[in-house]
């Protein structure tokens, strides 16, 4: 067995992050394998999607005000409605990141409460 020169071993090592990279992202992407939807447990036609956590936040606080039930649109990324087919990016312990992939707001992206995605 010969031994590696410097750039053999860094070449080595760069091919072995980059296949570990290839083997996370697949496991990723193969993780979510069930179709998601978004619904409201409360029948509202339309779902809105925030920018992000802290808009969704801002209208949280703004919902519990008296009178305060119209919801700003500089807040809203977009509103689909019920049983929208959406792709999950990424979960927190409240909130999702979703991304719409079907109806006319395909590829909006943004965040919504966990418990608005559901299995189809």
């Amino acid at each position: 067995m010969r031994t590696l020169v410097p750039h053999e071993f860094n070449l080595l090592r760069t091919i072995i992050a980059i296949a570990a990279s290839a083997s996370a992202f697949v496991v990723v992407q193969t993780s979510e394998v069930g179709a998601k939807v978004l619904r409201s447990k409360h029948g509202a036609s339309m779902i809105m999607i925030f920018k992000g956590a802290d808009e969704l936040r801002r209208f949280e606080r703004i919902a519990k005000k008296p009178g305060g039930a119209d919801t700003p649109e500089s807040l809203l990324a977009c509103k689909v409605p019920q049983g929208t087919g959406i792709e999950t990016l990424g979960s927190g312990y409240r909130t999702a990141f979703v991304k719409v992939i079907d109806g006319p707001s395909s590829g909006c992206q943004g965040t919504v409460p966990k418990d608005r995605v559901q299995e189809q």
